[in-house]
C-alpha cells in the first residue's frame, strides 16, 4: 500500500499534464476509501502540499473532474485531526473556497455533475477543518460566509442541488459558531437557528420560486 500511494503521489507530484494527474489522484481518491491507513500515509508524505500545488497549477489540474478527485481527498484527509495544521499550512483554505465557484464550462451532465462533486465535498472540507476555531476565524476572514449563503440562497449558484444545499448549511452552522456575528440576523434566523431540515426545505422553496 504504502509503495503504490507514493507512487500515485509522485505521479500527481510531477505529472505534466491533466491526464496522468487525473487518473493519479483518482486512484488515491479510491484508496482514501477503502483503506483508512492511506489517509494517515498520505498525510506523512506531504500529501496536502503536493495535491494543493497541483491545484493551483492549471496544466496539471484542468477540469472540474481533477479538482473532484483532489477535494475528495482533502475531505477524507480532514477526518483526522492533524490534517487540520496541515491544509491550514499550505494555505489550503483558500483553495477550498475557491472551490465554492465551481462553474461549468461545457454545460455538459457529466460536467455538471462534477461541478456539484466540487462544491458539496469543499463544504463538507470546510466543515470538518472548522472544528479548530483558528481554522474557522481563517475561514470567515476569506469571505467564506457570503459564498455559502449565496449557495444557499441561490440554486443556480449549487446547480440546484440538494446535496450541495445541505453541505453549505451544515458547513454555515459550522462557521456560526465560531462567529455568528458574521451572519445577518435574517441569515441566522432562515439558515442557521431551526432544525436543519427546515431551513433545507425554505431553501428548496427559494428554487421553486426561482424556476
Amino acid at each position: 500500500m504504502e509503495e503504490i500511494i507514493t507512487a500515485l503521489l509522485r505521479l500527481c507530484d510531477e505529472a505534466s499534464g491533466g491526464e496522468v494527474c487525473l487518473l493519479a489522484s483518482a486512484a488515491l481518491a479510491n484508496i482514501t476509501f477503502y483503506d483508512s491507513m492511506a489517509c494517515e500515509m498520505l498525510l506523512h508524505m506531504d500529501a496536502v502540499k503536493v495535491l494543493l500545488g497541483a491545484c493551483a497549477d492549471r496544466q496539471r489540474v484542468n477540469s472540474s473532474y481533477a479538482r473532484d478527485q483532489i477535494v475528495t481527498i482533502l475531505a477524507n484527509l480532514s477526518i483526522l485531526e492533524q490534517s487540520a495544521a496541515e491544509i491550514q499550512q499550505e494555505n489550503g483554505m483558500t483553495s477550498l473556497i475557491g472551490m465554492l465557484t465551481e462553474k461549468t464550462l461545457s454545460g455538459s451532465a457529466a460536467e455538471v455533475a462534477a461541478c456539484e462533486r466540487v462544491l458539496q465535498k469543499s463544504a463538507i472540507t470546510i466543515a470538518r477543518l472548522c472544528r479548530d476555531p483558528e481554522i474557522a476565524k481563517s475561514a470567515i476572514n476569506h469571505e467564506c460566509i457570503p459564498r455559502l449563503i449565496a449557495l444557499c440562497r441561490h440554486p443556480e449558484e449549487r446547480f440546484s442541488s440538494d446535496a450541495v444545499l445541505v453541505a453549505c448549511l451544515a458547513a454555515l452552522r459550522r462557521l456560526a459558531i465560531a462567529c455568528p456575528e458574521g451572519l445577518d440576523e435574517a441569515d441566522l434566523q432562515q439558515l442557521v437557528r431551526p432544525r436543519l431540515v427546515d431551513s433545507f426545505l425554505l431553501c428548496s422553496n427559494m428554487e421553486e420560486s426561482f424556476v
